[in-house]
């Protein structure tokens, strides 16, 4: 049987100094590295945010809304949060410390 290590989201913007981060976020990649060079998986895949400095998720295109607030976009709600993640930016890059090498 398969198995996998799915590794989300340990970028930049989530670590401590990121636009934001998770308080000690950058504190499993030690950890994670070493799971995931552990035979215990057989796959290992990372994900990213990743998006573009337009997107609809970001207070700063919804002029008169903060951080953190709530609106309807499209008739749903939405969280209006910092821009992060934004494609090509290093931000969006992996922390430097997490091996995503190819096994």
């Amino acid at each position: 049987m398969s198995s996998a290590l799915v590794v989300v989201d340990l970028q930049n913007d989530f670590c401590p100094g990121g636009s934001l981060a998770v308080k000690d976020g950058h504190e499993i990649v030690e950890g994670i590295n070493a799971i995931r060079d552990s035979s215990e998986f057989s796959h290992v895949i990372f994900t990213r945010d990743w998006h573009p400095e337009d997107h609809v998720s970001f207070a700063r295109n919804h002029p008169n809304h903060p951080e953190f607030s709530k609106k309807m976009v499209n008739g749903l709600p939405h969280t209006l949060w910092p821009a992060h993640c934004e494609e090509g930016t290093v931000g969006a890059s992996f922390h430097k410390d997490l091996d995503v090498r190819d096994r």
